[in-house]
């Protein structure tokens, strides 16, 4: 660790960072509510972005709260964020009035998001520098940002049983929260610097010396960031038509979309747990098993009409996602310089956020050019993903090789 703390102090610190993904995953208290949104407000265009809205305005707060975090106090960027998300989503449905609350809802998932996200990792990357330790940390921080997900989904969807403005209750729990980030969650501005040598893709994660001459880290970085962005299309694609799936597929109806949701979140959470042993193992090679079990769980999706299969693969797919999405972060946060992680941090999310907005219409486009509905466009989604597995390994070997010639 970058600094000294106690197990308590530790435990303390990463509840504090773990629990700020409420914000992260503030739309999940939103969504039992839209049909009270849509009825209370005639005005769908506005009820739409009061939905969808919030997440693209975050993919520009999520870059600009990276910057923010390289140059200025971490600690000081999640306590605004985090605190800016507590008083917007809590006073979020006190006036029956369509603007006063899309613009609380623009504050609160798409301004605070971006910067409660960007310095909450921002500071993860800082306080682990050992990669694998880091590589674990995040993990953990993803299968809790999928537990959180659930849990605000559940206690939303009972409250707003009576009314879509109950669901904004759910917030309440942010303010407790915040406590613990201002007390416990260490202000590494005062916190003493480690000085350490460049090892390129070793143990120190992105420590680095001499970040004004050698920019080659760049030529790594945009095509991380591509390939993140890629395979959160493809990913995305099948979480947010999983209903039309079931529907074309005959295997059941709302409930069974739902199961299946909840399937994949479930994967997610359970590998984000196990990633730190993952990653500590494959390093580099940690994003093959996703395209593999992509390319394979697309192609059986595309053959089955079981549910029992299906909810296999949307499992496995949950899964291998999760795997996906701990890899690109800790990976970003290692080939970058330390003057650029939380930007590589923003960057990564807001490649994520771009992909589910644009993910539709991608779906959209590929059924239009050929003729068939989402279960004919699997064969794509799994043939992408094969190109991907293969370029993975290719990468993996050409970095392995490099590695050996730079010992002798």
């Amino acid at each position: 660790m970058n600094i000294s703390l106690s197990k308590s102090r530790t435990f303390l610190f990463l509840l504090a960072i773990f629990l700020t993904n409420v914000c992260t995953m503030a739309d999940f208290a939103i969504i039992p509510a839209v049909g009270g949104l849509f009825e209370t407000f005639d005005n769908v265009t506005l009820v739409t972005l009061i939905v969808t809205g919030p997440s693209l305005l975050g993919v520009f707060f999520c870059i600009l709260g990276g910057r923010l975090a390289d140059k200025y106090n971490k600690k000081a960027l999640l306590v605004f964020g985090f605190g800016m998300f507590t008083v917007s989503s809590i006073l979020g449905a006190t006036f029956d009035n369509v603007w006063y609350v899309l613009i609380l809802r623009m504050i609160s998932g798409g301004i605070s998001w971006g910067f409660t996200s960007s310095a909450s990792l921002a500071i993860v990357a800082e306080v682990y520098l050992d990669e694998n330790k880091r590589g674990t940390v995040m993990g953990w921080y993803n299968s809790a940002m999928a537990a959180i997900g659930a849990i605000l989904s559940f206690i939303a969807g009972l409250l707003a049983v009576t009314s879509w403005q109950n669901a904004y209750s759910t917030y309440w729990v942010a303010a407790p929260i915040l406590v613990l980030v201002i007390l416990f969650v260490p202000n590494l501005a005062k916190a003493e610097k480690l000085i350490a040598v460049n090892v390129s893709d070793g143990n120190i994660g992105s420590i680095e010396t001499n970040v004004a001459v050698d920019k080659t880290w760049v030529k790594k970085f945009v095509p991380l960031l591509a390939a993140f962005f890629s395979l959160g299309i493809v990913y995305y694609i099948i979480v947010y038509q999983i209903a039309l799936y079931v529907a074309a597929t005959g295997i059941g109806n709302e409930a069974i979309s739902g199961t299946l949701g909840s399937l994949g979140t479930i994967g997610s959470g359970v590998i984000g747990l196990m990633f730190g042993l993952i990653f500590g193992k494959l390093h580099r090679a940690t994003i093959i098993p996703t395209y593999i079990i992509f390319a394979v769980g697309f192609f059986a999706l595309f053959i089955s009409t079981s549910f029992i299969v299906t909810a296999i693969c949307c499992t496995l797919l949950g899964a291998a996602w999760g795997n996906a999405y701990s890899f690109y972060y800790v990976r970003a946060t290692i080939i970058v310089p330390p003057s650029f992680v939380a930007t590589a941090i923003g960057a990564v999310s807001a490649a994520s956020g771009i992909a589910v907005f644009l993910s539709n219409f991608v779906a959209n486009y590929l059924k239009g050019l050929l003729g068939t509905d989402i279960v004919g466009i699997l064969p794509v989604l799994a043939g992408i993903s094969s190109v991907g597995a293969v370029l993975s390994i290719l990468l993996t070997v050409k970095n392995r090789k490099e590695a050996v010639e730079m010992q002798y």
